[in-house]
Formats: C-alpha cells, structure tokens, sequence
C-alpha cells in the first residue's frame, strides 16, 4: 500500500512540474523566451530559442518587432515590459 501512495505522489509531482513547463524548457523539448537586456523607457528585449518538440516561441502577437536571428536565438525587441501572462509561448 504505501508503494501505491508513494508512486501515486510520485506522478502527481511529475505532472505539476510539467503543467508549468519549466521541466521541459530545462530539457530544451519546449521554446522559451527570456529577458536580455532593459531599457530605462520600459523597453526590453527578449532572446527566443527553440525547443526540439514546439520551436521558437512568437511574440508577433505582444507588439514585439523582430530583429533577427543569432544562432539558434531569435531576438525581440518589446516596447514595454512583459509580464508572464502576456507572453505568448
């Protein structure tokens, strides 16, 4: 019984850890994209890299202007600060 409950809490975790896809951005199976650098007007710029299983994140949709690729990153600049929640991965 308590190898049940001990599995069974085992793949709980497992699955929390994957809903909030920081497991799989660390195993590089996911895109993600970062802050670089921030500007004094709020600006920021962002760093995008690909993921072996959904690629390179967007951020056409958050009025972003892309300013082209260096290596497998793709980099972004935003006109203000993103907050989680606005970001589109």
């Amino acid at each position: 019984m308590l190898r049940i409950v001990a599995v069974g809490a085992m793949l709980v975790a497992l699955l929390i850890s994957i809903k909030e896809q920081r497991l799989l951005q660390r195993a590089n199976l996911v895109g993600y994209c970062s802050t670089v650098a921030q500007a004094e007007d709020g600006s920021e710029w962002q760093k995008c890299v690909p993921g072996r299983l959904s690629g390179r994140p967007g951020m056409e949709l958050t009025h972003c202007t892309d300013w082209g690729t260096h290596g497998d990153a793709e980099y972004w600049n935003c006109p203000s600060a993103l907050d989680d929640k606005a970001r589109r991965e």
